[in-house]
């Protein structure tokens, strides 16, 4: 009788599992229950439902790909279902010691798995305990509290005890050490080497950068020198340009006061000036009455045949004057028409030979027309004859015949419609050609009118600069205008001055910002250095910056784009890392300051996964970085590298969505670091890196350029003024130097040649324009003939060829004497027209020709007659002219003999008045000179108020500047250098510190931060020490507890085995064996069996199959002894052994199921007889298994000694187990202390050095911790989308749905 209280499966409740369709229970009792059935009914879907709901082993299946096929299929015919769910109940009364082994306060507790098909066809699956809901992870925590587990071996199923005694002994000891649980500190000894090997490239680098600083020290001692020298020495070139400011401070204010009494001197001049005008104003008035009497004196003596005389005299000198100029100009005109008559004369000659040479043509041409004719009728003639003897013929040669004539009629009017085209063509060709040669001519003249016309122009202008008269006027305008314009560049000088010292200020200070700036790697100056030194050549295999070398795909994303670079944009691609070394050694000796240097060869990314792959399929995400860029496939890893796998991202809400995990830029600007931080904010002005690689590099340049642009400016107003005032100057010397001479009658004389140059242009000018258009007009029309033309050839081309067909046909259908004579005919005609053709063009144009050049020497000589009309009438005017000067010579003779009569009283009245005239002249130069004098004095004044007004603004402005520079201004008891040794001394302290050549003014503070860095890297080499060696304990000490732990449990599991084995085999021994003793980790377990009547020298490899499943089974049952269970299953454990091994494993079970619930799945009679329950399951063909009402064992058996020989066994089993030492505890194992935080020295370092961040460093963990960990995972986000695929299970937009799940 089976006695015993305590947990036990009660019952297996199953609805839609594999072969069970609709619901069906399966009860279960305590003791020992066998279940049968035949093959392909279901039994084993029992333990299948089991192990579903305790979880699968990690090796083993459900015999099922996924779970959906572990729902039931409807069998031979039903319908399939669309849920599965599979029951444990188990009984949870107290234990002896009054507690449950199942911590829920319930006498019976269940475990349920369920899986239904959703709408789309996909499983989702739920857990419940006692029904209520849970997680896959609850349930199994509370199975694993009470010793039940998927993994265990408390279930055995098909084929475990065949890969039991099978496998390979280092297999078998991983057996061994789940059963020890020592595998707990695997991952703990592994994570104390991992952080030893980090602590050991920590050590390793330390020393590194200790040796580096070290030596960087002994160089930075020198630099520090010449530094702390070069800063002495720029104290002093402060100091001195402080002098020097003052100096020139100074000197400006002693510029001012001078420049204010040199404006004294010259007003006081000014005032003499005109107190001395006033004066000879008044004397030139006086010489003025003087003049009045002296004049009227003369013309009351001059009375008024007197004056006729002498006005007569002035006329007759005037006539002869004009009249001798007239004369030259009519000279001119004979000796111009001379020149083109001599022209005329020659091209006359050249027309009449070209006449001559076109008849001849013409006639030439006549005469071979008049042979094509003669040629035209002989093949007419013979082609009719021909054709005549041919329509006598048969039919088809008369169908022939009538084509080709046809053919020829149609030939014959195109040809007449070409030639008349052609005709046309030509004609208006000629006139086309005529009008353009007009046009040329026409051209001429206009040329030739427009040169003379802008000679009279020049000698207009040359009259004008002697006429003063009538030139004062505009000089005086133009003297307004050049001093409107001296006063507009005053100022413009004076802006442009100040702008060029704004520049220089700007340009300063932006030098100063780059100099504070120039140590930070990628600095503006450093990416400069850089870039010369690859255009230089001297170092290959830079390939430029990340900036220079990507561009955003899209405009619009390439301030986020820049945001999550960040500083990568200044980093420098180069081929390899022995390109980064050169380049930083070369930044070190020249001081080009820092970068960072990204190698082709060396650079390591990481693929984006998990999560980050996750969020970058949501909405709202723009994509990765890097897919965001253009850019060669070449730097790719670079890009990766640079981009650390951040995702673009729409917005902040967007960003908040998927936060954790991932490093997020929002298009806005946002930064959300993988850490969870954030960062964002307004935008603000940013000089930081861009895209196009150049950073800030141009903001030195810009002000540069700036200053540049203002000085040129300056120089160039400076210089515009200069001239300005020389012109000035020029123009009042030249008013005042002007005389009054009288050029009235040549002025006059010049406008009305002016005038009919001007007349003459505007008509030449008007028929200029009237013969271009007509020639247009005659362009178009010849254009349009032409393709007329064209068009009419193509069609005459095209019935020649239709005639020539017809005629070819007619010859091959005609006898060979007929056929001779059409083709001799048509031969002859095709020549004749050919020679027609040419001969009526050439007629046409010759015709044509000689009307043009008949026309041609007409035209010349027309134009020799009006040359020669014009020379005529020029002689002519010559001596009519040249007859007027020779009468008023005579005239003049006469009229001053007469004159001479005057008396002498008259004579002295002229020669008083020629006196007066020449003081009053000199009196008046003087006065002139005067006047000019005191203008230019008060333009000097003028200029010396407006310079001393701008000397005022500057001096206030260098004031400011040196108040705002802190530099006080210098009193008059200061003693100053001039200006020249002040700028003397600059120059040398400048040349001074020039002769320090490049210094690395960081070097004072390098020098002191490697100090404090190597005493950090010594603190922290110390500290990595005390880890390494803590660390080494650490991992001695567990390895030797994990070393005790599966020693103590192997000698109790092989104390079991050999027991159980001597059970299962009687006088059989066996035991277990570790091959290696000393370190058992590095061997394997072997189980030495030897059983009954075989020697003991028997190797296992000579045992047979039985033999083997029964050492396995000992083994598997020594386990259990050592880690008891609640229940034990056995799928079909006896199926490969023989009915007596059978019977003594059936034997064991019973004796066992006195204190724990037994369920074999089994075929063996002797199981079932041993059995105290049993169930039956069968299928009636329909694919559908079935429970048979349970039946009770034949007759019970008497298990007499071998009961006893058990409980022998157990009890000793069971004392072995308290007597054992107590074994290490693995929650109490020493742990790996927490990894260090990143150590100060290795603080910037690490980083660039490729040394990852202890403390953010993750461990791998192993594959099978990895997938059960998965497993867990995947079932509790089953379990959660259960939850709200029943809440929301009709809306189907928000069902989660989970494609696939294996098992």
């Amino acid at each position: 009788m089976i006695t015993g209280d305590g947990m036990h499966l009660t019952r297996i409740e199953l609805e839609n599992f594999k072969s069970f369709g609709g619901k069906i229970t399966i009860p279960l009792e305590e003791g020992f229950t066998a279940i049968t059935g035949p093959n392909g009914s279901g039994k084993s879907n029992s333990g299948d439902a089991i192990q579903f709901v305790l979880g699968p082993k990690s090796t083993r299946t459900l015999r099922a790909s996924n779970v959906t096929e572990l729902i039931f299929n409807g069998g031979g015919s039903g319908k399939p279902a669309k849920y599965m769910s599979a029951t444990l109940v188990f009984s949870n009364t107290p234990e002896a010691d009054g507690r449950r082994r199942l911590r829920i306060d319930s006498q019976e507790v269940s475990f349920t798995r369920a899986v239904k098909i959703n709408r789309k066809g996909d499983p989702v699956s739920s857990y419940s305990v006692n029904e209520n809901p849970c997680t896959a992870t609850e349930m199994r925590r509370i199975l694993a509290e009470a010793g039940l587990r998927g993994d265990g071996y408390n279930i055995v199923l098909q084929g475990d005890v065949t890969t039991l005694a099978t496998m390979t002994p280092h297999k078998r000891r991983g057996v061994l050490e789940e059963v020890a649980g020592v595998t707990a500190y695997d991952e703990e000894i592994r994570k104390a080497n991992n952080q030893r090997k980090k602590v050991d490239n920590s050590i390793e680098t330390i020393e590194i950068f200790e040796e580096d600083q070290k030596s960087r020290l002994k160089d930075l001692g020198k630099e520090r020198e010449q530094a702390l020298k070069f800063k002495d020495l720029k104290e002093d070139l402060d100091k001195s340009k402080i002098i020097l400011q003052q100096s020139r401070f100074r000197n400006k204010v002693d510029e001012l006061r001078l420049l204010g009494d040199e404006r004294s001197r010259y007003i006081e001049d000014k005032d003499k000036l005109a107190s001395e005008l006033s004066e000879n104003a008044r004397i030139i008035n006086d010489y003025d009455e003087e003049m009045v009497k002296v004049s009227n004196s003369l013309d009351e003596m001059l009375g008024g045949d007197a004056r006729k005389i002498l006005d007569k005299i002035r006329e007759f000198e005037i006539l002869i004057e004009t009249g001798g100029d007239r004369i030259g100009d009519q000279q001119k005109k004979i000796e111009f028409g001379n020149d083109e008559i001599k022209i005329l004369n020659s091209e006359s000659i050249k027309a009449e030979k070209a006449r001559s040479d076109a008849e001849n043509k013409l006639n030439d041409a006549k005469k071979a027309l008049i042979e094509a004719d003669k040629s035209l009728k002989l093949a007419d003639k013979n082609e009719k004859e021909a054709r005549e003897a041919i329509q006598s013929g048969d039919k088809h040669g008369q169908d022939l015949n009538r084509k080709l004539g046809q053919a020829t009629e149609a030939e014959n009017a195109n040809q007449s419609v070409y030639a008349q085209s052609q005709l046309d063509y030509d004609r208006a060709e000629q006139q086309c050609q005529l009008a353009l040669d007009k046009l040329a001519d026409l051209e001429t003249e206009y040329e030739n009118a427009t040169l003379d016309r802008d000679d009279q122009e020049l000698m207009g202008e040359d009259l004008q600069g002697e006429n003063p008269t009538f030139d004062r006027t505009t000089l005086a305008d133009d003297l307004r205008k050049i001093q409107k314009q001296d006063k507009l560049l005053c100022g413009d000088r004076d802006s442009a001055e100040i702008k060029f010292r704004n520049a220089e200020r700007e340009l300063a200070k932006a030098r100063a910002r780059q100099e504070a700036k120039s140590s930070r790697p990628g600095s503006a100056s450093t990416i400069a250095a850089l870039s010369k030194l690859r255009q230089s050549g001297e170092i290959n295999g830079i390939l430029g910056t990340l900036g220079e070398l990507a561009t955003p795909k899209d405009t619009k994303h390439e301030s986020a784009l820049a945001l999550a670079l960040g500083n990568g944009l200044r980093s420098i691609i180069v081929k390899d890392d022995d390109v980064a070394s050169q380049c930083i050694s070369w930044l070190r000796k020249n001081g080009g300051g820092r970068a960072t240097f990204l190698p082709l060869n060396k650079l390591i990314t990481n693929r984006p996964q998990g999560r980050t792959l996750i969020v970058a399929r949501n909405p709202g995400i723009v994509g990765f970085v890097h897919d965001l860029l253009d850019y060669d496939f070449e730097i790719e890893n670079a890009i990766k590298y640079a981009g650390r796998n951040t995702l673009i991202v729409d917005s902040m809400n967007i960003a908040r969505k998927n936060m954790g995990g991932v490093r997020m830029v929002t298009l806005d600007g946002a930064v959300i670091e993988s850490s969870g931080a954030m960062t964002g904010g307004s935008e603000v002005r940013r000089d930081g890196p861009s895209f196009g690689g150049n950073g800030n590099i141009s903001n030195i340049e810009k002000y540069e350029s700036a200053v540049d642009s203002a000085s040129i400016v300056y120089a160039t107003v400076e210089a515009a003024l200069k001239e300005i005032r020389i012109n000035e100057q020029e123009l009042r010397s030249r008013i005042h130097g002007l005389d009054d001479s009288d050029h009235s009658v040549r002025v006059r004389n010049w406008k009305a040649d002016l005038d009919r140059s001007q007349k003459l242009v505007n008509e030449i000018g008007k028929k200029v324009v009237s013969a271009r258009k007509d020639y247009e007009n005659l362009e178009k029309i010849m254009n349009k003939l032409l393709t007329t033309c064209e068009i009419n050839l193509k069609l005459l081309e095209d019935s020649t060829k239709i005639r020539h067909d017809a005629a070819e046909n007619l010859q091959n259908h005609t006898p060979d004497h007929l056929s001779e004579i059409l083709r001799s005919a048509e031969l002859t005609r095709t020549e004749a027209e050919r020679s027609r053709l040419s001969s009526d063009a050439a007629i046409i144009t010759g015709n044509q020709t000689l009307s043009i050049l008949a026309e041609r020497v007409s035209e010349i000589l027309r134009q020799k007659d009006i040359q020669e009309s014009i020379i005529s009438k020029a002689e002519g005017e010559i001596l009519d002219l040249q007859n007027s000067i020779d009468k008023a010579d005579f005239e003049l003779v006469e009229l001053k003999e007469q004159s001479s009569q005057f008396d002498e009283e008259q004579q002295t009245l002229n020669d008083r008045r020629d006196i007066i005239m020449e003081e009053r002249a000199s009196l008046r130069a003087h006065v002139g000179k005067l006047s000019q004098d005191r203008q230019t004095l008060s333009s000097r004044v003028t200029e010396l108020n407006s310079t001393i007004q701008q000397k005022g603004i500057i001096v206030n402005e260098i004031a400011v500047e040196l108040k705002s520079a802190n530099i006080s201004l210098p009193t008059g008891d200061i003693q100053l250098p001039i200006i020249a040794e002040a700028e003397k001394g600059v120059q040398s302290l400048e040349r001074r510190l020039a002769n320090l050549g490049d210094v690395n003014m960081l070097a004072i503070e390098q020098y002191d931060i490697a100090v404090e860095r190597i005493s950090d890297l010594i603190s922290d080499g110390k500290l990595l020490r005390e880890r390494k060696n803590q660390l080494i304990s650490i991992a001695d000490q567990l390895e030797e507890e994990r070393k005790t732990r599966l020693l103590t449990v192997f000698t109790h599991v092989n104390n079991n085995f050999s027991r159980v084995y001597e059970i299962l085999q009687p006088s059989g021994q066996g035991n277990l064996r570790l091959e290696n003793m000393k370190n058992p980790f590095e061997g394997g377990l072997e189980m030495a069996c030897v059983p009954p009547g075989k020697s003991r020298n028997t190797r296992r490899t000579a045992l047979s199959g039985g033999e083997k499943s029964m050492a396995a089974l000992a083994f598997i049952f020594a386990i259990q002894d050592y880690e008891p269970s609640p229940f034990y299953y056995f799928d079909e454990v006896d199926q490969n052994l023989d009915p007596f091994n059978s019977e003594r494993i059936a034997t064991l079970c019973r004796m066992r199921s006195q204190r724990a619930q037994f369920i074999m799945v089994t075929l063996r009679k002797v199981s079932l007889i041993l059995a105290d329950h049993h169930i039956g399951i069968t299928h009636a063909g329909d694919g559908c298994s079935r429970k048979i009402t349970d039946f009770d064992r034949a007759a019970a058996l008497d298990l007499g000694d071998d009961l006893e020989a058990e409980e022998l066994a157990r009890k000793a089993s069971q004392a072995e187990k308290d007597a054992m030492p107590e074994l290490p505890k693995a929650e109490n194992m020493p742990r790996s202390p927490e990894p260090l935080s990143t150590l100060k020295s290795l603080s910037g370092l690490s980083e660039r050095a490729g040394i990852e961040d202890i403390k953010n460093s993750k461990q791998d963990p192993s594959l099978e911790s990895l997938r059960v960990r998965t497993e867990d995972y995947t079932e509790e986000i089953e379990a959660q989308e259960n939850d709200i695929s029943k809440e929301q299970e009709y809306e189907e937009i928000n069902t989660i749905e989970i494609k696939s799940e294996e098992v």
